[in-house]
């Protein structure tokens, strides 16, 4: 088992990586005093494979359990499921201390962090996350959030878990566009800041697609470490640093919004994101190593992530790109590369260029 620490003063937290660790939950529970009852959000499909063992862990600590389930797919991302989370931890007020347990990707770790971070001001969460994307990325940091109709996380808190338990073994269940959507945001960390993880990715992609426990733990803890020094440098994003995560989502996110959060997830969103980041990079003159975007696109598409995109209504992804939580204002605010590791936020960027990469990233006319 791997353990990598989140330095954040009080706030601090471990990730904890590694194959059949969840037996090692209520050890960590019973150091930690998060509670007497676990309210588990997950949604039905992630409970038929990892309940169980779940309950079995917090039970194991003395907790009492019970089980909330959202919707699986984005739309669980929503006020109403938000809502029905808080509602339900209310309805045991005065029946031990309570506190929120995310089982399940990105979408359950999100709401369920909002509905924690609300409820009485605060109760202890943790994330357990099931999915290759979100032990690699969205379970960490703390921002948790829920969708509106107009876009993405466009109302969340930043809340720090108590501890985040990344078991590779749930991982061992995903069908293959579950893993290459993992991957996406696997080759935003190694454009970003380490390109070794480029390198591991194109030498290992039939170990990764066979579910090697080694290869996804390596993915998994780099990830995690890097994710976690992102996050003590800049925990609320107040400056660039952290922003450097959102390489490839301004694009991603628009795509998301337009397809209306079912024909793409995110890892494919954040995949095509990339490719037009990287695009922009060029034609402003950031990036001037153009085979940079070269290799990148033929990892994409190694792991079936779109490079481009199809079905997507260019009006209403034209109006979702418009309304990202970045912008400020009428001003366009982008994470762009400007070689290996090294990355700039450019900001008023020429409507006219954004909507050429993006006739550039979509099949047929925009």
């Amino acid at each position: 088992m791997k353990t990598i620490n989140v330095d954040l003063g009080k706030r601090s937290y471990k990730i904890l990586v590694g194959a059949g660790i969840i037996e090692v939950l209520g050890r960590y529970l019973r150091a930690l005093g998060a509670g007497d009852t676990a309210c588990v959000v997950t949604n039905a499909k992630v409970r038929r494979f990892c309940g169980r063992a779940v309950s079995a862990a917090l039970k194991k600590a003395g907790c009492g359990v019970y089980f909330h389930n959202i919707p699986d797919s984005e739309l669980g991302k929503s006020w109403d499921c938000a809502a029905g989370i808080v509602n339900s931890l209310a309805e045991r007020a005065g029946k031990g201390r309570v506190f929120v347990v995310s089982a399940g990707g990105g979408v359950a770790g999100d709401v369920s962090g909002f509905a924690a971070s609300v409820y009485k001001r605060g109760v202890p969460f943790i994330q357990i996350p099931t999915t290759l994307l979100a032990q690699v990325d969205s379970a960490i940091g703390g921002k948790n959030g829920v969708d509106l109709q107009t876009g993405k996380n466009l109302a969340g808190t930043f809340y720090q878990p108590r501890i985040v338990i990344s078991d590779i073994n749930f991982l061992l269940s995903l069908d293959d566009r579950q893993i290459n959507s993992g991957i996406g945001e696997v080759i935003k960390y190694g454009l970003i800041a380490e390109p070794g993880l480029l390198d591991f990715l194109e030498d290992n992609r039939e170990a990764v697609l066979k579910r090697d426990k080694k290869a996804l733990e390596f993915i998994v803890s780099r990830c995690s470490a890097l994710k976690a020094a992102y996050v003590r440098r800049d925990e609320y994003d107040t400056g660039e640093i952290r922003m450097a995560l959102n390489f490839g989502h301004t694009f991603g996110h628009a795509l998301e919004a337009a397809g209306k959060f079912r024909r793409y997830n995110h890892g494919e969103a954040v995949g095509w994101g990339i490719s037009c980041a990287l695009r922009v990079s060029e034609k402003l003159g950031i990036l001037e190593d153009f085979s940079v975007r070269r290799r990148a696109e033929a990892l994409l598409r190694a792991y079936h992530l779109p490079v481009k995109v199809r079905g997507v209504d260019p009006l209403s992804l034209l109006a979702a790109f418009n309304k990202d939580k970045k912008f400020i204002g009428s001003m366009t605010r982008m994470v762009l590369l400007e070689g290996a590791g090294s990355i700039k936020v450019e900001k008023n960027i020429p409507l006219c260029l954004i909507k050429e990469v993006l006739k550039e990233g979509k099949s047929g006319r925009l």
